[in-house]
């Protein structure tokens, strides 16, 4: 096994640089560049733009920047950025974070909501149930996440005033004006009212497709000899459908699990803007709009890096839930 996860780490590392040399290629490619944005400008001479692209190497030639670039991430260090002047790793880690809770957060929301109505759809086939979920689902796979945020928005903040419409924190929010008590109780709900909206969008393709999917698995699996064995000797259904078939079930889930991760990145991008949420998403619609381009291939191999990671950790996880899974084979 231990052969297999080090074929695994070579492919990601690979992987990583396959994704920075096609990044740096189509931002290279892109109309424009990195000082297109200073040429209209009248306060801007001829000579300042010289001197800022020799500042910040774009006056070399692409190959020599991207070998240069490419040497010092190996390194820890992922440039400065051309707004701030500030290091792009400083400006990422600060935003990172909030998206991570943002992703977390939906990724059980997904998970609380799918595998309960997968399973019981299962078990309930053809119910009124079934129907209603699979008209859901449905329902959640197509709808497009920005015209959801905004209909939650106006529903849940606007007429009903019962969530925030944006932002992660309340600015004048002073957890010690309350009592020791209840603070914990009142620090939790300040953050989860925040969450809750974002993480719901961000969540709702998911819920969509898992619910369906593991639907499918279990119907697999129930149809199964032992399964029909475990009935047959008096065994309680409960006890047939958690114990004997939901963890042969899962296994495939895990996979699908592990594919729509990038999802959740690509997702973040429309949640975060839509609810001002101050995360890597708003970060990379800033950076792309100022042609920002060394935070822009930042934000690209740290999510390249969590989103391998997580396929790592899916991998991982089948050894979990099946022990006869073969690596070696």
């Amino acid at each position: 096994m231990g052969n297999r996860y080090l074929r695994r780490l070579a492919t990601l590392f690979f992987s990583l640089f396959v994704i920075s040399l096609l990044s740096f290629a189509l931002i290279e490619f892109s109309p424009g560049g990195a000082m297109a944005r200073y040429v209209e400008n009248p306060n801007i001479s001829q000579a300042d733009r010289t001197r800022m692209a020799e500042r910040f190497g774009l006056d070399r030639p692409a190959p020599l920047r991207y070998f240069i670039w490419l040497r010092n991430t190996v390194q820890g260090d992922l440039g400065t950025s051309f707004m701030t002047g500030r290091p792009v790793l400083t400006e990422i880690l600060e935003r990172l974070p909030a998206t991570l809770k943002l992703m977390t957060f939906s990724f059980f929301i997904s998970i609380i909501v799918a595998i309960p109505i997968g399973i019981y759809s299962a078990t309930h086939r053809h119910s009124l149930f079934d129907h209603l979920a699979a008209t859901g689902s449905f329902l959640g796979l197509s709808l497009p996440s920005f015209w959801f945020g905004l209909l939650m928005i106006y529903i849940f903040a606007i007429w009903l005033n019962w969530l925030p419409s944006g932002g992660m924190i309340t600015p004048w929010f002073d957890p010690s004006a309350y009592p020791l008590l209840i603070r914990p109780f009142v620090i939790f709900w300040e953050h989860t009212r925040y969450l809750l909206m974002p993480a719901i969008v961000l969540s709702l393709s998911n819920i969509g497709s898992w619910s369906r999917y593991m639907r499918s698995s279990m119907l697999d699996v129930i149809s199964q000899n032992y399964i029909q064995t475990a009935r047959a000797n008096g065994v309680p259904e409960r006890k047939v459908v958690y114990k004997h078939a939901l963890r042969n079930a899962l296994t495939p889930l895990v996979t699908l699990m592990g594919l729509d991760l990038p999802g959740f990145f690509a997702g973040a991008v429309v949640t975060e803007q839509i609810f001002a949420w101050p995360g890597m998403g708003r970060l990379f619609i800033s950076a792309a709009g100022n042609r920002d381009y060394q935070v822009l291939m930042g934000i690209i191999m740290i999510t390249a890096v969590l989103v391998l990671l997580g396929n790592l950790l899916a991998d991982l996880m089948y050894r979990f839930l099946d022990p006869r899974v073969n690596y070696e084979g």
